[in-house]
């Protein structure tokens, strides 16, 4: 319909669909021309990758690498005890008033109380 409106009002082109066969890659470009010169203009080529075994996308192979650089399957906390002390330092030094003291306590997990 865009496209069809588009050629009524004398722009040129058309649609190209970057990896038709993928589901989660598939990506539409409306790509429109004015002023060609005189000449015909070709719509670029849309990308033609070829599905990989388990029909993922590329980047998500990297997710699973990363997510398989963890220790035992989990995280470290970014919010343990030295990030939280540096982070008081860092508002102390900043001159923020109310910056709760260092304790024995601080970073540790409250027990769930029902």
């Amino acid at each position: 319909m865009i496209t069809s409106a588009a050629q009524k009002a004398g722009f040129g082109g058309g649609i190209v669909v970057d990896y038709p066969n993928s589901k989660k890659a598939r990506k539409v470009f409306l790509c429109l021309f004015v002023g060609g010169g005189g000449g015909k203009q070709q719509v670029p080529q849309a990308l033609e990758g070829e599905e990989e075994e388990d029909s993922k996308v590329r980047f998500e192979r990297r997710r699973e690498r990363e997510r398989g650089k963890a220790k035992n399957g989990k995280r470290k906390s970014v919010k343990d005890k030295d990030w939280i002390l540096k982070k008081k330092e860092l508002y102390r030094k900043r001159g923020k008033e109310d910056v709760p003291r260092d304790s024995k306590y601080t970073g540790r997990k409250r027990k769930a109380v029902f």
